[in-house]
């Protein structure tokens, strides 16, 4: 089988959902049901619906083309993401 972290038939990945806490964590909001267009080939679906692969950081992927959606990487002292595609995201306010 392929490695974590690897794209293929064979790779370990969970849904988006099974990151909801880190998101929760990172954003500061629940993000599994923001919906994602992918830069390479156009899918728009909730984040949720992305695969998550985890190893030394957190990379999900377009469910329809695999393209990189999300890294996430936590440091002792910072988070670091880095953010691909469009993402519409409404945060209620206070």
């Amino acid at each position: 089988p392929d490695p974590v972290g690897m794209v293929g038939d064979d790779a370990c990945w969970l849904d988006g959902n099974g990151v909801a806490g880190l998101l929760a964590e990172v954003f500061g909001a629940e993000l599994t049901t923001v919906v994602r267009t992918c830069a390479s080939c156009g899918t728009a679906a909730p984040v949720g619906a992305h695969r998550a692969y985890l190893g030394p950081g957190t990379v999900l992927r377009c469910p329809g083309c695999a393209g990189v959606a999300i890294l996430i990487a936590r440091l002792p002292d910072r988070d670091v993401v880095q953010v691909h595609g469009s993402w519409s995201i409404e945060l209620p306010r206070g």
